[in-house]
């Protein structure tokens, strides 16, 4: 009897399906350019809703990028540097799809470009890596806070800056006085005039984050004080009127509760800014 590789309950397979399924693996590959709305269709609900996320934070930094002239994809690069080729693509395609910066020539490495030419593939994203990423967002910027913040105190401009009716200066994306930069130089050991810390763009995030770390120490000693009050609205209201404002407002139950030049009490940026 002639042997035979198969097995005794293995229907034998058909030599033409057979062939049909080395041609589908092994013929030539597409060279077809897929559009962003086909590459975009081709991913689940959960890899839409990670690329979203990326998306939005990145877009909440362009203002610390701007004066470079980077494109998307150097910024996704530059914040996400471990993100695979092809999610920095097709995110740094989506942010210009939808708010288009002027073409900026830079070196992208030819696989880059490839990925844009091939058939798409689904990018398989685990419940996991999504976990990741929120907890890296929830690290790298607190919350949106500082996102938010930029928008109401300086529109995002990072050369914003206004002088009120008692001679102090309020400078940079997030409107920082001469006290508060004084906070951190002692706190740091950092020098720099308020000219520099106006020009550079990295230092007004690092100053940021370390005021909202500030501000965090100073919510936890409050204890459970602070236990019955949003976390963002108690930082907008140190923002506003300082860690020993914040606390007489919350040890006060919110009867301290003075007004900007402006007309801005502590318990406005409270409710503009609590969840």
């Amino acid at each position: 009897m002639r042997n035979t590789p198969a097995g005794l309950m293995q229907p034998p397979v058909n030599a033409s399906e057979l062939l049909a399924a080395f041609r589908a693996e092994l013929g030539p590959t597409s060279t077809k350019t897929y559009t962003l709305e086909e590459r975009l269709e081709a991913l689940s609900p959960e890899d839409v809703q990670f690329i979203m996320g990326i998306a939005k934070s990145v877009k909440g930094m362009q203002p610390i990028f701007a004066r470079r002239k980077q494109s998307y994809q150097s910024m996704v690069k530059a914040l996400y540097p471990n993100l695979n080729d092809a999610l920095s693509t097709i995110i740094a395609e989506v942010l210009q799809d939808s708010d288009p910066l002027p073409e900026i020539e830079e070196d992208i490495e030819p696989k880059t470009l490839r990925v844009a030419q091939v058939k798409p593939k689904r990018v398989e994203i685990t419940n996991e890596q999504i976990a990741e990423f929120e907890a890296e967002i929830q690290e790298r910027y607190p919350d949106s806070f500082l996102e938010q913040l930029a928008q109401i105190e300086s529109s995002g401009q990072a050369d914003a800056e206004i002088t009120i009716n008692d001679g102090r200066t309020f400078t940079g994306i997030w409107q920082f006085g001469d006290a508060r930069l004084s906070d951190y130089r002692e706190a740091t050991g950092a020098k720099f005039t308020t000219q520099e810390f106006k020009e550079d763009l990295e230092l007004q995030q690092t100053v940021a984050d370390w005021h909202i770390k500030d501000i965090d120490q100073a919510i936890d000693s409050l204890g459970d004080e602070a236990k019955d009050y949003d976390r963002d609205g108690l930082r907008s209201v140190a923002h506003l009127g300082g860690v020993s404002g914040m606390k007489k407002f919350v040890r006060t139950k919110g009867q301290y509760d003075p007004e900007d030049e402006l007309g801005t009490s502590l318990s406005d940026y409270y409710k503009k800014f609590s969840a």
